[in-house]
């Protein structure tokens, strides 16, 4: 069972349009860590769905940081006031470990949002952040992580999560 702590989200959300900002706010989490491709953008895209520019500006609005770490590669994506790590290789730490540690965060302020268990989520649960699995946008994704999927749905079935998100 030691596994599954390390991997398994602390919280899932089918639509990340129900994430509920307010409370993380009020319970003194400011700091969101979102990935980018299938989360906040389709693969290979260079835009922020546009459901998800409130959920964003809401954040920033009141003064908590937005964080986009992808594996992806460089793009540009047009949406003020959030920093972007390109080529993140989650589950690897040390990129985000080093923008947190030069903004002087700590990790119990941090909510990190993500669609795949074996990057996003485990990232997050070694770095000791607040994670959310949410259910990708699309089943278009990179081959890699059409194969992580199919790992990811039996870890979650054998976790009793049904093999769903």
């Amino acid at each position: 069972m030691g596994i599954f702590k390390k991997i398994l989200p602390r919280e899932f959300l089918e639509d990340l349009t129900n994430l509920d900002v307010e409370r993380f706010l009020k319970n003194g989490v400011d700091y969101f860590v979102f990935d980018f491709d299938n989360t906040l953008g389709l693969w290979k895209s260079c835009t922020v769905e546009k459901r998800f520019e409130p959920i964003l500006a809401k954040i920033l609005g009141a003064n908590g940081k937005v964080l986009i770490v992808s594996n992806g590669r460089p793009r540009q994506i047009p949406f003020n006031g959030v920093r972007i790590i390109w080529r993140a290789r989650k589950p690897f730490t040390w990129k985000i470990k080093r923008i947190l540690d030069s903004d002087g965060i700590d990790p119990r302020r941090v909510v990190m949002i993500g669609d795949q268990i074996f990057t996003d989520v485990l990232a997050g649960n070694l770095l000791g952040m607040y994670t959310i699995k949410v259910k990708p946008l699309s089943n278009r994704e990179f081959i890699g992580t059409k194969v992580l999927r199919f790992f990811e749905k039996i870890v979650l079935r054998l976790a009793g999560k049904g093999g769903r998100l």
